[in-house]
């Protein structure tokens, strides 16, 4: 994977589903966007040789869920709402790309947005909302 050195990327925690996805690297892009990368491997691939849309819709809902808890400053989140829409295969060996940006939150919701590239090709595009927990809304 191609990472920019110059950003602070760390390691989306391994534990439980995510040792199974992963790893996956995350990073903050600016005050808005977060993106979550993974690189591709056999595991990942559906029957038909391209990577799984359970993969793509994991990596999106990771990096919206993480970007919708930095954006809340640290609360934990909880995916309320999912949509997504399948535009083109990734491959093998590829990096998954995944841009998340915050829309806006509001009395503790998260109203977030991602697309995902591989190999200079949108993949998927999806949004969703995210409740902050313990966050009453007014």
């Amino acid at each position: 994977m191609d990472l920019d050195p110059n950003l602070a990327w760390r390691f989306v925690s391994d534990s439980g589903f995510n040792s199974h996805l992963g790893p996956i690297r995350f990073v903050r892009l600016n005050e808005d966007a977060w993106q979550g990368c993974l690189d591709l491997q056999p595991r990942h691939m559906n029957l038909g040789g391209v990577c799984h849309g359970g993969v793509y819709m994991s990596v999106a809902d990771t990096t919206m869920g993480i970007a919708a808890y930095e954006a809340s400053g640290g609360n934990r989140c909880a995916t309320v709402d999912f949509r997504s829409h399948f535009l083109a295969a990734a491959k093998l060996g590829q990096t998954l790309r995944c841009t998340a940006r915050v829309n806006r939150v509001v009395s503790g919701i998260a109203f977030m947005e991602c697309e995902l590239e591989a190999g200079g090709r949108l993949c998927m595009k999806a949004n969703g909302i995210w409740k902050q927990l313990g966050v009453q809304n007014t």
